[in-house]
């Protein structure tokens, strides 16, 4: 079981292992309804755009937390190029694998709220069982601080990967910023 800092992040990936049956839950399977409290802090990750993956979902209080809709974007907007690449490389092995992540890291919106976030990203599949979507559900774990107005996410200041059943990736099973 993961070490989850947060009951919301707990109850998001305990309702996620309640769709698997043994296999990767199919994202028409996935009922909002289920984890209703945390959508708000959801957000759902597909192949799309000139980045190659987009946000074709974000919840009401990531949209305001970054003060700007944000459903329909590309996913890489707010990150410089050390976010991106990670973020991206990690995004492909949990669709291509399939395997979760479990991470914390800053961000900070647009008006200089800066928090620490714990977030999980899980696998769903298309109808052939292939991963096609990514749901994401973050939640804050220390409080904000303000300075630069300016809208960043980070690399995580720690990470790890979840073993779903396919196995996780070899190199970079888990990392700490304290530890690098």
């Amino acid at each position: 079981m993961p070490n989850f800092r947060s009951e919301e992040t707990k109850f998001f990936y305990d309702y996620w292992c309640t769709l698997r049956d043994g296999r990767m839950p199919g994202y028409r399977d996935w009922d909002p309804i289920g984890v209703a409290k945390q959508m708000p802090w959801a957000t759902t990750i597909e192949r799309g755009g000139s980045s190659g993956f987009r946000f074709r979902f974000a919840g009401t209080a990531v949209c305001a937390y970054f003060n700007e809709e944000i459903t329909g974007q590309e996913v890489g907007s707010w990150m410089d190029a050390d976010a991106k690449e990670f973020y991206f490389v990690k995004i492909e092995e949990m669709l291509l694998r399939p395997c979760g992540m479990l991470f914390t890291s800053h961000s900070r919106s647009e008006t200089g709220r800066d928090c620490l976030f714990e977030t999980i990203s899980l696998p769903l599949s298309d109808s052939e069982g292939v991963g096609a979507r990514l749901m994401l559900h973050q939640i804050v774990i220390e409080g904000a601080t303000y300075g630069d107005a300016s809208p960043k996410f980070s690399v995580p200041e720690t990470w790890e990967w979840l073993e779903l059943g396919a196995g996780v990736p070899a190199i970079g099973m888990q990392h700490s910023a304290q530890s690098s």
